[in-house]
């Protein structure tokens, strides 16, 4: 179950019209669309509640030795819940157990600081709800809001004559889980193939157009319409860039062994003086994607960034599907160390200096590491 949607407990909303359908098939569509107050979607925003954590040594629930009994203080620990019992579980459902400094973001209080944050920058007709819901067993919590007059750019053109059609979403996604934090970002998804990339064009880090809350105890007063407006304007104001960038790296060419060259320095670092066989393997496996990945025809540097964008949201670079969990998958490919390649690739792609720097310490540690590898050492 690869959406996460868990039957008779999450509900994904979306609005009557262009945004309806999701790929999962599993929506439910609102008449008339999402209101701005979430009044039509109330099932999202069931309290989540905690409470202390005591043993229970009964024999039919416990397996703890008698010796360790008295060792199981868990008065610094405490239980994390959402009362759906007027949700569409109609029920109480466990979700964590943290420490007690964990602090509860409520959806509600999420959903209202972005809606008033949008219309503050973007005024009362200039956004859309489109996407609405929990999953994960209501362990997670999001929304994606449509920024109308930006919705869509195009790049050129893909091999097949095709636009090649980029949308732009402000976006919340939380977890009650401990999973993540709660991040808001401007996100940008290549319709083609439904890739985000958080792109750095904001802060002095270059982490992305991304802001996280982690669960401590006095984030809570980290969550205001105020602060989540100041973010979004800078990222609207910043979006022109991104759009020229993906333009310019698109004109600038390159083959199959430069794009080995390019993804050996992006794993690595001016440290660095060998390439992992890890990322050595990644590599072949991105060659692929480079060249035939959706939307890429293996010419340019943004076919590049595209090659890691795919495998790092939808392949192997955020774990075998076989072998690791979709909610661990699903926060790699956005929050953890997946996004931070796609991010580092597309630093690197848009910045001359750099991208020679890297392309010249790739070329030769990947050369390195394949005269081992042809070794047979």
């Amino acid at each position: 179950m690869s959406h996460l949607i868990v039957e008779n407990v999450d509900r994904v909303y979306t609005p009557q019209g262009e945004f309806e359908k999701t790929w999962t098939g599993l929506e439910t569509v609102v008449e008339g669309g999402i209101k701005d107050d979430g009044s039509n979607c109330s099932e999202v925003f069931c309290p989540i509640v905690e409470c202390g954590v005591k043993p229970d040594f009964e024999t039919d629930v416990s397996n703890v030795p008698d010796e360790l009994k008295a060792e199981m203080n868990l008065s610094d620990w405490k239980m994390i819940l959402a009362d759906c019992r007027n949700g569409l579980a109609k029920a109480v459902l466990p979700l964590h157990v943290p420490k007690k400094g964990y602090k509860i973001h409520q959806n509600r209080t999420l959903f209202d600081c972005m809606v008033k944050a949008a219309k503050a920058v973007l005024g009362e007709n200039g956004f859309q709800i489109v996407t609405l819901g929990t999953l994960g067993a209501y362990s997670q919590f999001f929304v994606s809001i449509l920024i109308k007059g930006m919705e869509n750019f195009s790049v050129g053109k893909m091999m097949n004559g095709a636009k090649d059609t980029w949308k732009k979403f402000f976006n919340l996604n939380s977890s009650h889980n401990g999973l993540i934090g709660s991040n808001r970002l401007v996100s940008y998804i290549r319709a083609v193939c439904f890739n985000t990339v958080q792109m750095s064009i904001a802060d002095a880090e270059e982490m992305g157009t991304r802001a996280t809350i982690k669960h401590t105890l006095n984030s809570e007063e980290l969550i205001t319409p105020e602060r989540f407006a100041k973010d979004l304007e800078m990222w609207v104001k910043q979006s022109e860039n991104f759009q020229a960038l993906l333009t310019a790296i698109k004109s600038q060419p390159m083959n199959v062994d430069e794009f080995k060259a390019f993804s050996a320095g992006v794993f690595t670092n001016e440290k660095s003086d060998e390439l992992s066989s890890n990322s050595f393997n990644r590599i072949q496996d991105m060659e692929s994607l480079f060249v035939r990945g959706l939307g890429n025809e293996g010419a340019s540097r943004y076919d590049a960034v595209n090659a890691f964008t795919e495998y790092f949201t939808h392949g192997n670079g955020v774990g075998n599907p076989d072998r690791v969990k979709t909610n661990k998958r699903v926060a790699t490919a956005n929050f953890g160390r997946g996004n931070e390649w796609k991010v580092e690739a597309t630093r690197v792609a848009c910045s001359e200096e750099v991208f020679a720097d890297t392309i010249k310490r790739g070329q030769m540690l990947y050369a390195d590491k394949l005269a081992v590898v042809n070794s047979g050492n």
